[in-house]
């Protein structure tokens, strides 16, 4: 058939090519990855990654210069870079140059107001992949974007120095969570990391923020701690909400880390405070047991709990967050 040459016209046959014998797959989207617009080669990226082409890998990393070329003509919104480097990472190509690349561009593009930094995110992702390849140097090379101007490369940064298994990250985590961010998302994920990395060493660091931190990085450490999976953080959460008598978002972050633990004495707790706490405490407890509400014998037992308490706010707000979820 003839190659496609509008723009509509190699999209579409982008996502046809998902059904075509996978030599005819792979010899099309090696020429739609050297297009010039950024959009087209990212779908293109997209369909290898999804087709498992890894014989693609050359052309993808061939894509990626090209596109931090002009990237305002040729890759705005950095869709193409994004998708490129997501293919490479479902390949594990062990590629550091192009996640080099991508962890150092900036791309300014206009908007109401401030430019955008629309490679926030591509940052993020190579600092992932660096780690993910095991680069020598993603410990350096990582670590200074826990200082980037864009939170959510901050986050990410600082996810992927959590995963690296590096004792040394813990120390650039810990550093970032006493000096602080504005944002919240940053913070957990630091918390979160060092807690994975270290969490003999850091369970009591995490819990102090719990307790003495503002409110945005007090809820983060609740939520870490819930999601570290450690029995050791159940006594801290349950400790936090009886000894501050915490009310509104900490409160509710704090039932929610209880739910994340996903264990046996975390969910009997909060049933426990369904059956037997203060209404706007159960309401609260029943928000977070919604985590569970996959989960048949226990939405059971909190359906007991509810019917016990004869209480109307209580049955609608189980119809609506679990039984009808």
């Amino acid at each position: 058939m003839p190659a496609p040459r509008s723009f509509d016209e190699k999209r579409a046959r982008i996502a046809a090519l998902a059904e075509a014998p996978p030599a005819q797959a792979a010899a099309e989207l090696r020429r739609l990855v050297a297009d010039r617009n950024g959009y087209l080669v990212g779908e293109a990226a997209a369909m290898a990654g999804r087709l498992a082409l890894r014989e693609l890998v050359p052309d993808l990393v061939g894509a990626f210069p090209r596109l931090l070329e002009e990237p305002l003509k040729s890759d705005k919104g950095c869709s193409g870079k994004n998708r490129v480097v997501e293919a490479l990472l479902a390949f594990d190509a062990h590629e550091p140059d192009t996640y080099l690349a991508g962890l150092r561009h900036v791309q300014l593009e206009p908007a109401f107001g401030q430019p955008i930094d629309t490679a926030a995110g591509l940052r993020g992702l190579c600092a992932h992949a660096l780690v993910h390849v095991g680069h020598r140097d993603a410990l350096l090379e990582v670590a200074p974007l826990l200082a980037d101007r864009e939170p959510v490369t901050r986050a990410e940064a600082a996810a992927a120095l959590g995963n690296s298994g590096l004792d040394a990250a813990a120390a650039a985590l810990h550093v970032k969570a006493l000096s602080g961010d504005p944002e919240p998302d940053v913070l957990g994920a630091c918390y979160r990391g060092l807690l994975r990395l270290l969490p003999g060493r850091y369970l009591g660091f995490v819990a102090k923020v719990l307790q003495q931190g503002d409110d945005g990085a007090a809820e983060a450490a609740a939520l870490a701690l819930g999601e570290s999976r450690l029995p050791e953080a159940l006594p801290i959460l349950q400790a936090e909400l009886a000894g501050a008598a915490r009310a509104g978002r900490l409160r509710d972050s704090v039932l929610l880390g209880m739910a994340l633990l996903r264990t046996d004495a975390a969910n009997d707790a909060l049933v426990a405070l369904v059956e037997e706490g203060a209404e706007v405490h159960a309401i609260a407890a029943l928000s977070a047991l919604a985590l569970h509400r996959h989960d048949a014998p226990l939405v059971e037992r909190v359906r007991e709990a509810v019917m016990g308490r004869r209480s109307k706010k209580l049955a609608a707000v189980f119809a609506e967050k679990i039984d009808g979820g």
